[in-house]
């Protein structure tokens, strides 16, 4: 698959997120029934800018249940399969980033991608000083790496580490 090359771009907090989360909820629970749907990403916390895509996890019971989601997804307008992760699949609207864009990720319900996605979700969504601090480190990865993703990303996962590490409960 050729990579998407275009500067990465970071935009502020818009009001409107909620509603055009809920109207894609809605479409897709209407296609896909049974599963949870959650809004996660930068446009689920109210103050956090970001790339300004709704981002969508739909969990799941296992795997064997995610190639009939998909072609339901499908039938819907997602139709761009990106490379899977470990524990997660994604799929979006349109292979480029836009601000009307969805990307939903398909994870089984409970496992660790699950857990820390909502759990980093939770998180920041109780913490306005910590919204103001990523969003300062979103904007100073951007300019830091010249709106290189790949650059952007890996300064952004390691953000996500150490805060899951501070969640994690100490055995």
């Amino acid at each position: 698959m050729k990579k998407y090359k275009k500067k990465l771009k970071i935009f502020p907090y818009y009001k409107r997120f909620p509603k055009v989360f809920e109207k894609g909820k809605n479409r897709i629970s209407k296609a896909v029934k049974g599963v949870e749907i959650h809004h996660i990403g930068s446009t689920a916390v109210p103050g956090l800018g970001g790339k300004g895509i709704i981002d969508i996890m739909i969990g799941i019971k296992n795997w064997k249940e995610a190639k009939e989601i998909i072609k339901k997804l499908e039938s819907i307008g997602f139709k761009h399969l990106h490379p899977k992760e470990t524990g997660r699949i994604f799929l979006s609207k349109h292979r480029k980033p836009t601000l009307d864009n969805f990307r939903i990720h398909i994870v089984i319900k409970g496992n660790k991608p699950y857990k820390d996605t909502l759990a980093l979700r939770d998180y920041l969504r109780k913490n306005r000083k910590e919204i103001k601090r990523l969003f300062k480190l979103k904007l100073k990865w951007l300019k830091e790496t010249k709106g290189d993703r790949t650059k952007y990303f890996k300064l952004k996962e390691g953000y996500i580490k150490e805060i899951l590490k501070r969640l994690t409960p100490k055995k």
